[in-house]
């Protein structure tokens, strides 16, 4: 029993790191090669968990060199743009201007249901308020509506907005964030300072938010019983 857990461990370690150097994707965004080597690793991490004859190294080996391969492949085809336009599949233009191009269609087997679908899910319900629809080499569907049909902009009725950027949890149930207060250039002595106006305790905060124009929220936590 032991021998499986320290085996599970360390197959489980290692398909974790494999994972992070391939990059932070959903399996809807790999492309086919790193579909391909997603699928390969968990059938080789399998082997010695489920047969405890089978050697360690019989997993360690296949997943380094698989793992070796796909970030040497992408290191060649980043530095070669003519190679990968060989190798890889270019995106495809289905529809330009609202006009359907049956030809791309056909060649992506993709039937008028599944693009109709993949346009409600980008809130189009009508093919001919398409700019561009482009079914992108990892099987996403990008739509740029039409101008007369995308919403409003600011710049579109001439006005001046206040760039705010983004909110950056400080705060998590009481934990400081580390990494957000160095990006915004916070330290404990500043957090402190906030929160002794604010007349509540760290331990006491459920999440504190800041943007990068220094607008901050705070949610105290609830007795909930």
């Amino acid at each position: 029993m032991i021998t499986i857990f320290i085996r599970t461990l360390l197959i489980y370690l290692m398909i974790t790191g494999a994972m992070r150097l391939m990059g932070k994707r959903q399996i809807g965004q790999l492309e086919v090669s790193e579909l391909i080597t997603t699928l390969l690793l968990s059938e080789i991490a399998t082997l010695p968990i489920e047969n405890p004859d089978v050697p360690l190294l019989h997993a360690i080996v296949p997943i380094v060199t698989l793992l070796t391969l796909e970030v040497c492949m992408a290191l060649l085809l980043s530095r070669h743009p003519r190679l990968r336009r060989k190798i890889e599949a270019p995106p495809s233009m289905l529809i330009r201007d609202g006009r359907l191009d049956q030809g791309e269609l056909l060649r992506n087997r993709l039937s008028i249901d599944e693009l109709f679908a993949g346009l409600r899910q980008q809130g189009i319900g009508d093919p001919c308020e398409v700019a561009y629809a482009i079914l992108e080499k990892n099987g996403q569907l990008s739509v740029i509506p039409k101008e007369e049909h995308r919403p409003a902009t600011p710049s579109d009725l001439s006005l001046s907005v206040k760039r705010e950027g983004m909110m950056h949890l400080l705060v998590s149930d009481g934990v400081v964030n580390e990494y957000n207060m160095k990006l915004l250039g916070w330290n404990q002595t500043r957090l402190d300072a906030l929160l002794k106006k604010k007349k509540t305790r760290q331990q006491d905060v459920l999440y504190l938010l800041c943007n990068d124009a220094g607008r901050t929220e705070l949610l105290r936590k609830e007795n909930v019983t």
